[in-house]
């Protein structure tokens, strides 16, 4: 069966609301501006206008896509598209001094071409009634006047008690607007909040016919994917209004019942999992009765959400008169949804995988995997791309550190901390130096397997299994410790999901008092079986992208252009840096660039250049020389580190300081003889004091007394700046 993916909403300014990604369709567009219009549908989708702004100037579209061509029409008063697989339908009730019998009517007419055109699943409305509050003819308020049409319907069909997420709120003119989204197949779990009261059993204080809606609605599509979407929420205790003069109690109320709402205990208990945040929330709206209210409000929101949400704030009556703010939203892990078509990846040969297809919770892992969230947002990546954009073009520099390979044990606040504040105090260093801005990003947030030269080694004279970094086998030096084991790509997953979290706070926080943007994460794409079913599909603009880290990269042991990890790599949206060592040829190189970076983008490809400072001289400048010639913008970055390390007497592995100088002063000397901008650099760092490499304070007989790295010899921070001073100090 071909895998279905349910709608996707993104909001957008009016004048782009008709522009969609190649291989994406309209299914509907709801216009938020100044002026009430009827839907339509002469331009192959329906579109419908809802007066709520005071100027056209403040609106915005919130456009549903889809992945399918859509097919539109018309029914009475209804407009609507539908895919095969979902329907969108909209209709316009026009201003009447009695809501019960029009309201009646439409919902009779939505609910009878649901089943004529064969979508019997309504899984989300939405309503937008003007002169909410006031009171019609008869004497009810027009919000229990629509409340009474509406429930004649339901009840008439048989499903006054099983209604799906929902939002009614006042607009500020035009009648009522309806909306709705229903499914052809799938499976729909409408969900309450025990902290409140059903709206259907609520009193009849609230009027003659109680609301009809679940608190969300978990929607599970036939083909794959979930969502959940999340009605619209006040601060409701029971059926109380709680903090009737108080604004932000309200609003921290509302998102703390938004919590509970999709939270794992409450989904559990409706047999939905796993629980979700309100990190997750995506397509969030926020509707403030009093317009003054609008910049606390957002305060509040923007500190309790994730820093990309997606997120408008619209001034607007609410169903009752002491609510003052209610919010909905849309869990869709970021709009995303697994690959529809096996991967091309999978039939590709892969070098350095683990050895653990046999393992009996490898089938279990994969798919546990394959269902989680990712763990960056496509805005993230988007981010990310125009900054190193800046990069190629010579406006900014790059600056990529952290540890050889990340520790399970070191994920931790306080160590995430230490490693954040040792990367901005090095872009600090290096923007200071050469005066430009230095995009941060970290080796971390995923940093944890390491391909290895060779499969096992000698500890104490045993011969043990390589330890190939906490995603794969364990240090320890036993049979035990070092037996690859797929259930710790499950901690991975949880540790990196810990620090793309601190990340993306220490962006947040840092970006009004820093000129270097970031930081963002970075790991090299090793574990295929990690990799792979961590692949999402954005669909707000249809393509691919990794959702482990924000900017992957291959190996030198791993970059074959045919292999599993190239092509996994030229598939997704995520820049990527592929690592270029002694034995690179302009062929090979070249060859890569057109598998990764065929549209020649700049901020698509980085070139890390790691060849050993003896070899870096030679080999390179042919390798710039052809890349230039044909034509593509990569950022040329230097990593002196993986090319220049030595063993002791004593065997442990050492790097020196000159060394690295070495390299990285005649691979910025290459490029500028061939008028090409010194990207910045790729550094193993640590946070601590190691004595890990000589050079600086350290010298060969100080390297055993601090030398914790789980891999390769990191230096401090002192002699990574020392490092940055040499290599870029101004003459």
């Amino acid at each position: 069966m071909t895998t279905t993916y349910a709608p996707t909403a993104s909001f957008r300014g009016l004048k782009e609301a008709g522009r969609v990604a190649p291989g994406r369709h309209v299914l509907g567009i709801v216009r938020y501006t100044d002026e009430p219009t009827s839907p339509t549908t002469d331009e192959g989708h329906p579109t419908i206008g809802i007066q709520i702004t005071k100027s056209v100037e403040e609106g915005f579209a919130e456009v549903w896509t889809t992945g399918r061509p859509v097919e539109a029409g018309r029914a009475g008063a209804l407009c609507y598209a539908h895919d095969g697989d979902f329907l969108f339908c909209a209709t316009r009730i026009p201003e009447s001094d009695d809501y019960v019998d029009v309201t009646e009517a439409a919902y009779s007419e939505a609910l009878e071409l649901t089943r004529t055109l064969g979508y019997p699943h309504i899984y989300r409305i939405w309503h937008y009634i003007s002169r909410i509050n006031e009171e019609n003819a008869s004497g009810l308020e027009v919000y229990r006047e629509f409340c009474v049409g509406r429930a004649r319907t339901l009840e008439r069909h048989g499903i006054a008690g099983d209604m799906p997420a929902a939002t009614v709120i006042g607009a500020h003119g035009g009648g009522i607007v309806l909306y709705f989204l229903a499914s052809r197949s799938g499976t729909q779990v409408n969900i309450d909040n025990p902290r409140q009261v059903p709206p259907y059993h609520y009193p009849s204080r609230y009027g003659p016919k109680a609301p009809n809606f679940a608190r969300a609605t978990h929607f599970a599509h036939q083909g794959g994917g979930e969502q959940v979407f999340v009605s619209g929420t006040a601060g409701i205790l029971g059926h109380h209004t709680m903090h009737p003069d108080d604004v932000e109690a309200q609003c921290r109320l509302a998102l703390d019942n938004i919590a509970h709402v999709i939270g794992t205990r409450n989904l559990s208990v409706h047999g939905v999992g796993p629980g979700c945040t309100l990190d997750d929330l995506r397509a969030v709206k926020v509707y403030v009765r009093h317009q003054a209210d609008i910049a606390r409000v957002e305060r509040i929101c923007r500190e309790a959400l994730s820093p990309s949400v997606d997120m408008v704030f619209l001034n607007a009556d609410i169903c009752r008169s002491d609510l003052l703010v209610e919010l909905e939203g849309i869990v869709t892990r970021d709009h995303v949804s697994g690959p529809s078509q096996p991967p091309a990846w999978d039939e590709r040969p892969a070098a350095q995988q683990p050895q653990w297809r046999d393992h009996p919770a490898y089938e279990r892992v994969r798919a546990t995997l394959t269902a989680a969230p990712p763990l960056v947002l496509p805005s993230e990546i988007d981010e990310l791309r125009d900054r190193l954009a800046d990069v190629a073009a010579g406006e900014a520099h790059l600056l990529q550190m952290g540890d050889c390979a990340e520790s399970f044990y070191e994920t931790t606040p306080h160590h995430t901390e230490a490693k954040l504040g040792a990367l901005d105090a090095l872009a600090e260093r290096l923007g200071d130096l050469t005066g430009r801005s230095v995009v941060r990003v970290g080796r971390m947030g995923g940093q944890y397997a390491k391909p290895r030269s060779a499969p096992f080694e000698v500890v104490d004279g045993v011969e043990l299994p390589a330890f190939r970094g906490h995603m794969i086998n364990a240090e320890g030096a036993s049979a035990e410790a070092r037996a690859h084991d797929p259930v710790r790509m499950l901690w991975a997953y949880h540790f990196s999901d810990e620090v793309q979290h601190a990340l993306r706070h220490h962006r947040v926080r840092t970006a009004s008092r820093s000129t270097h943007p970031g930081p963002w994460s970075s790991h090299d794409a090793l574990v295929m079986d990690y990799i792979g079913p961590l692949v999402r599909m954005d669909q707000a603009t249809g393509g691919l992208f990794l959702g482990s880290t924000h900017y992957p990269w291959v190996g030198e042991r791993t970059k074959g252009p045919e292999d599993a990890h190239v092509t996994l790599l030229s598939q997704v949206t995520n820049p990527v840096a592929c690592k270029i060592g002694p034995r690179s040829t302009p062929e090979s190189v070249l060859r890569l660039c057109e598998v990764l970076d065929p549209r020649r983008e700049p901020g698509r490809l980085t070139l890390i250049v790691r060849m050993g400072a003896d070899a870096v001289d030679t080999v390179l400048p042919p390798i710039v020389r052809a890349v230039r010639a044909a034509g593509h913008p990569v950022i040329w970055l230097c990593d002196p580190m993986h090319g220049n390390t030595r063993r002791l007497p004593s065997g442990t592995k050492v790097r020196h300081l000159d060394d690295l100088v070495t390299e990285a002063v005649r691979f910025r000397d290459v490029l500028h003889a061939h008028g090409q901008h010194v990207g910045g650099l790729h550094l193993e760092t640590a946070a601590e004091e190691v004595t890990e490499c000589v050079g600086g304070p350290i010298s060969a007989d100080d390297v055993e007394r601090r030398y914790t790295t789980l891999c390769d010899p990191r230096l401090n921070a002192e002699q990574a700046a020392e490092l940055v001073d040499r290599v870029f100090a101004r003459s």
